[in-house]
């Protein structure tokens, strides 16, 4: 995606059109994870060729899918934006930290200018001689980058509403009627509301809003998909509740001790299919969730800090692993419920704080960080020039402006 602003374009139908950043990077995004999710929902097959089969199969599915994987890699290769690495834009990141903390120190945290002093335009005004290896557009993004670390750290509820605390949900299943369903199939309906739903946001819901005007912006977005994941934990904790009330074991329905004479597991009169219900509410959840989230560590960090900040979105999986490891001494009976309605009452609480905390991104023009941006020297033009050029009018960040102006029949202005 060479563009780092909304540009306007003629199509070969000779339809003029724009083409959004911001729209592009919510498409990819949702195309990556939808293929990354119909890859996962394979989790389907492998399990009942392990149960009706043998392992032999369910491990030769995955290698059939991988072998063809060097091909593909080979027929891309030339549609690929392809450059070198540039190096970590870490180091000059912990000299603008340090400028900053200097000057304001820990109470100007969060604070309106915390960031102005490290920009070299303040830093030449104030005549200290400080030599600065970076712009005012970097300690811009640098801004930018850690509001969106920020925004990362409400993710681990989230998981921890899709999947319940460490193994919570497998202990679930073992309390409900399966009639012959392997345990493991259940849990693709995670994946497989992702497959259905991906399709309906990226050419139904949000081409629809775009149409109307509507803003709906990543961090409503992300609201929404808190919400769904709480949605989700408190149907974990409904069925949990059930499975207790309606189980021959009571509170210790999935304790090894529940079983009958032959050894045989006792179970609720409560089919295993009712916990596909949460499982795909949670995966639903995450479009809203991860795709935005993915958009933001891509458009909001600098070209050499992109990896870093995707992967500081990554690593909220990460805590959210500890804390279920942290917890594995209460997973477990008679304690289930309070485990998935704990995480459930948290999720509700956070996702109210979330929008408070960061509801002001979404009234921020999406652009894409254009320092050292291989991605402007795409378009054919000087770089410094921003995206300007007679040839690709910028027509900045609203595309309701220039909706305005075809309407009424108006050239499109170059800049405004």
């Amino acid at each position: 995606m060479p563009e780092t602003v909304p540009i306007v374009t003629t199509t070969k139908k000779g339809e003029k059109v724009i083409i959004d950043p911001e729209a592009s990077t919510e498409r990819a995004m949702l195309w990556f994870y939808l293929l990354i999710n119909i890859g996962g929902f394979m989790g389907v097959a492998t399990a009942y060729c392990e149960k009706y089969i043998g392992w032999w199969l369910a491990f030769l599915i995955p290698l059939i899918l991988y072998i063809p994987l060097p091909l593909l890699l080979w027929y891309l290769r030339k549609r690929l934006v392809l450059h070198p690495p540039g190096g970590s834009d870490l180091p000059n990141v912990f000299k603008v930290l340090s400028i900053c903390f200097r000057a304001g120190g820990l109470k100007r945290i969060g604070r309106h200018g915390f960031w102005e002093p490290a920009k070299p335009s303040v830093i030449a005004a104030r005549g200290t001689g400080y030599h600065t290896e970076w712009s005012d557009q970097f300690v811009e993004d640098v801004r930018r980058t850690f509001q969106a670390t920020g925004i990362f750290c409400f993710f681990p509820i989230q998981y921890l509403n899709d999947n319940g605390i460490g193994s919570a949900a497998s202990y679930l299943t073992t309390m409900l009627t399966t009639n012959g369903v392997p345990n493991d199939v259940i849990s693709n309906f995670n994946s497989l509301s992702i497959i259905l739903m991906a399709p309906v946001l990226n050419y139904g819901l949000y081409p629809m809003l775009r149409h109307f005007h509507i803003r709906y912006g990543p961090v409503a977005r992300m609201t929404t998909g808190l919400a769904l994941s709480t949605l989700g934990g408190i149907g974990y904790t409904v069925l949990n509740s059930y499975a207790y009330k309606l189980g021959p074991c009571g509170k210790f329905g999935s304790s090894e001790t529940c079983v009958d004479a032959d050894g045989v597991s006792l179970v609720a009169p409560i089919t295993i299919w009712w916990v596909a219900i949460p499982y795909a509410i949670g995966g639903i959840s995450e479009l809203f969730i991860n795709v935005p989230a993915y958009g933001i560590a891509y458009s909001r960090a600098p070209p050499n800090m992109r990896g870093l900040v995707s992967a500081i979105n990554l690593f909220s999986t990460a805590i959210a692993y500890l804390i279920g490891l942290a917890c594995s001494a209460v997973i477990k009976d008679p304690y289930l419920t309070w485990d998935f309605g704990g995480c459930a009452i948290a999720g509700g609480i956070l996702t109210v704080i979330f929008w408070f905390l960061f509801k002001h991104i979404d009234d921020e023009e999406y652009t894409l960080s254009q320092s050292d941006d291989h991605h402007v020297t795409q378009q054919g033009h000087d770089p410094t020039m921003d995206g300007h050029n007679s040839h690709n009018p910028v027509i900045g960040t609203d595309p309701d402006k220039v909706y305005e102006y075809e309407k009424k029949g108006e050239k499109v202005p170059t800049a405004y």
